[in-house]
């Protein structure tokens, strides 16, 4: 009997432990040190139960509730082809956060749950530039990416209601095959918030109204040029999978719905294939200045994007492959250029990658190593630029005293990049390079041509993720 109550002691303890970062059990009973009889273990293994039925771990007898999330931080090494630096930042192709699912079991194939999660925003990548190099305090702190629950059938798929993703979300992405989306992605996360800057102009930049990268890159919904959709309130169902197929659906406030087809599968045991497509169509006017369907506005805007990888699982070798594209009809773009009268152009990006990915060596013991380069364009991207009229007012260029017409522009960027998987997974140290053009298409109100040479942008990045 000793001997039991010193092992439920034990449970006591790590229970305890567990306790004092948080919960409490009330009405514990006191257990006398010299009390060695029956009801002594009893009630310690009582107690302990009701603890360990309460940490975070469990949730409740009835949810079990999981707590996850990841830290990617990364030092960025960039060249804007007059002023170069080094900042800490936050790795915005996956970053930094925390969240918590629960699920709960309702009768035979039949559940329900959630899910919360909490982003940290501070010196996001995707934002900083030459004058802000920790996005200033109105866009620091935590940010809510999911707050959703959801109703599951094994059989029949999952229903989801709240702020959630959109069947199209992320479909320009990985599909699982090389799991490398959390390094690099096809939008320029690390440099889409900084300025333009005109060759030979080597002042400083940064003025109201001067362009970023961002503005000659995206689509009409978005800051991004892949990755258009993102997360919203609404509702939206996802099927089962089937022989690697699933779809989805859904509906999002104001007025935007889309769909999505996904597939992800080994063929024998040498190939692992996926590729996504999926579509969306806006109708929401509030992503609009002009909006909330005044004046007769009325935004109609349609985007379609997918992916394709496959991995040859022997070698190791990779092959990727991105497509998107935009197109904006809405009545204050049609016709809409303030010289030309010319409607808004359509966006087209596209991206190919290729690789390898296995273990190498010594390194092997570690995980896999991945080694991959690739080269993208995004044309007419000019989603973010002057507005529906693209109009740029004189001095949106440091060296451009006049007003012009944005046209259409081009964005290039190569890339080589390596990622080293550590513990099982959960580590990765990763390093990549990206040299990347810009060209823009400007006219005056005479309809002249207007050159404005712009310079390269070269940067690197180094840094680590660890999931949890």
């Amino acid at each position: 009997m000793i001997g039991g109550s010193s092992e439920a002691a034990k449970r006591l303890a790590l229970a305890a432990i567990v306790g004092a970062v948080g919960w409490a059990v009330l009405d514990q009973k006191p257990v006398r040190a010299a009390d060695l009889g029956g009801d002594c273990c009893a009630d310690l293994e009582e107690r302990v139960a009701e603890l360990e039925a309460t940490t975070v771990r469990k949730g409740n007898k009835k949810v079990a509730v999981t707590v996850y999330g990841k830290v990617n931080r990364a030092t960025l090494f960039w060249d804007d082809g007059a002023e170069q630096n080094v900042y800490s930042v936050d790795n915005s192709y996956e970053s930094t956060r925390f969240g918590f699912k629960g699920k709960a079991t309702i009768v035979g194939d039949w559940s329900a749950g959630f899910r919360i999660e909490i982003e940290d925003r501070d010196a996001a990548s995707e934002t900083v530039n030459q004058i802000d190099d920790d996005n200033g305090p109105q866009a620091r702190g935590l940010f809510v990416r999911h707050s959703w629950m959801y109703l599951d059938n094994k059989k029949l798929g999952q229903l989801r209601g709240g702020l959630t993703y959109t069947p199209k979300d992320d479909v320009t992405k990985d599909t699982d095959v090389t799991v490398l989306e959390d390094t690099m992605t096809s939008d320029n996360h690390m440099n889409r918030g900084f300025f333009l800057r005109p060759k030979g102009f080597n002042t400083e930049v940064g003025a109201a109204g001067q362009l970023k990268w961002q503005q000659i890159s995206q689509c009409y919904t978005s800051t991004s040029a892949f990755d258009c959709s993102t997360r919203r309130n609404g509702v939206s169902y996802w099927s089962p999978e089937w022989y690697g197929f699933t779809a989805s659906w859904g509906w999002f406030e104001d007025d935007i719905w889309g769909a999505a087809l996904r597939y992800d599968k080994d063929w024998g045991e040498n190939w692992q294939v996926g590729a996504g497509v999926g579509y969306e169509h806006f109708r929401d006017e509030r992503l609009n200045n002009a909006g909330g369907g005044l004046a007769g506005f009325s935004l109609d805007d349609d985007e379609v994007a997918g992916m394709a990888s496959v991995k040859h699982k022997p070698t190791g070798l990779f092959a990727f492959a991105a497509f998107s594209f935009s197109n904006d009809d809405s009545t204050n773009r049609q016709n809409a250029g303030v010289f030309t009268h010319t409607s808004s152009p359509d966006m087209n990006a596209w991206d190919v990658r290729a690789g390898i990915q296995r273990k190498f060596g010594a390194l092997g013991d570690l995980g896999d190593t991945s080694f991959f380069g690739g080269y993208l364009e995004i044309n007419d991207g000019v989603g973010g630029a002057g507005g529906p009229t693209r109009f740029l007012p004189a001095d949106t260029f440091p060296d451009l005293p006049i007003a012009t017409e944005i046209m259409g522009s081009k964005v290039t960027r190569w890339y080589l990049g390596l990622d080293q998987s550590m513990v099982s997974g959960y580590l990765h140290l990763y390093g990549v390079y990206q040299h990347l053009t810009a060209d823009v298409n400007l006219v005056d109100s005479s309809l002249n041509r207007v050159p404005e040479p712009l310079d390269d942008f070269d940067l690197f990045y180094t840094g680590a993720r660890l999931y949890f």
